[in-house]
């Protein structure tokens, strides 16, 4: 009778929030630390999961997808000939664990798998027209950086509040293929602190509130590149009002994004001009629960606002999906 615990307050009780705690922390830096002239951060922070029951242990299995083929430059998109760079087409699986010590500590890791495609011309410059274009192609599959992260979720009875703090370790590879850059190689080579917030409520007995923010700053540079500061921000509703056998629940989220441009070795022949961004999305999705241990998730990023520095390349739309199974 699980489906039972949805017609208690989703965020006012404590196993609940607990249960929620867990998943917004663990799922809200799984990504972190991605290097993509999208901002494919947005995936970093928000809310793919909800509690079924005061369980504190779980595996997930999360998927995304951009295909970043649009030039843009400033706050509008530009002709795709200015950019030498034409396509990033990358499936992202994260592996996610987490374990409770008590009702206050725990900790989580999580490890990405990259599989991105990469299509440029070699001999075209930002910002020019190139009549004569070279264009290559590249492909990568391979693991990215581990995170690895504590929580303590102790300030309130009902864990509606807590904090994150971790590492994102340098274990993925800096310079995977030829036509690769530092900052669209799965891994920076960078030793990276996290640090996060979440909070949650309840506005009735049917519509809850979230939010979450991350920083992350890395701690050092790697042969000359040190990627960019960033600051990932999401606040969203959840409606918990239909009754089905398989219990769904609508969400909606805002997701905003800043990434400082990085330093040194971004882009092998001009630089850092082309990096760092603020991206505002809004997330539609829905949260499902299978059965009383398995839990599945959905959502679809659509862009409301983009700034990039120089010319860089950006998806029309993205989108996550995953599976988790709770113990």
């Amino acid at each position: 009778m699980y489906h039972s615990v949805y017609k208690q307050s989703l965020f006012l009780n404590p196993a609940l929030c607990h249960r929620l705690a867990g998943l917004i922390l663990g799922f809200g830096v799984a990504t972190q630390g991605w290097a993509c002239a999208c901002g494919c951060g947005v995936f970093d922070v928000g809310l793919p999961g909800l509690p079924v029951s005061g369980m504190n242990d779980q595996v997930s299995l999360q998927y995304s997808f951009m295909n970043q083929n649009w030039n843009h430059s400033g706050a509008s998109g530009q002709a795709g000939a200015l950019n030498p760079d034409k396509q990033i087409g990358t499936n992202f699986y994260t592996l996610y664990g987490q374990h409770m010590f008590n009702d206050n500590w725990g900790v989580e890791a999580m490890l990405p798998y990259w599989m991105r495609s990469f299509t440029t011309d070699t001999s075209g410059v930002p910002g020019q027209i190139n009549p004569s274009p070279t264009t290559r192609s590249a492909n990568i599959s391979s693991l990215s950086d581990l995170r690895v992260m504590g929580m303590y979720t102790g300030f309130s009875k009902d864990k509606s509040s807590g904090l994150t703090f971790g590492l994102k370790l340098p274990t993925g590879p800096v310079n995977p293929a030829p036509l690769i850059d530092r900052d669209t190689a799965p891994g920076t080579g960078t030793t990276d602190l996290l640090l996060g917030y979440y909070s949650m409520g309840n506005f009735s007995a049917n519509w809850g509130w979230f939010s979450q923010g991350t920083w992350r700053h890395a701690l050092n540079h790697y042969q000359g590149y040190k990627p960019g500061d960033s600051l990932n921000t999401v606040a969203g509703v959840t409606w918990n009002a239909i009754e089905t056998s398989t219990h769904i629940i609508p969400m909606i989220q805002v997701n905003a994004l800043w990434r400082a441009p990085d330093q040194g070795g971004g882009d092998a022949l001009y630089g850092n001009l082309n990096s760092g961004y603020t991206n505002v999305f809004l997330a539609p999705g829905a949260l499902i629960d299978l059965s009383r241990h398995w839990q599945a998730n959905t959502s679809i990023y659509l862009p409301l606002y983009r700034y990039a520095n120089g010319d860089q390349l950006v998806p029309h739309w993205m989108v996550n999906a995953g599976i988790t199974y709770l113990f």
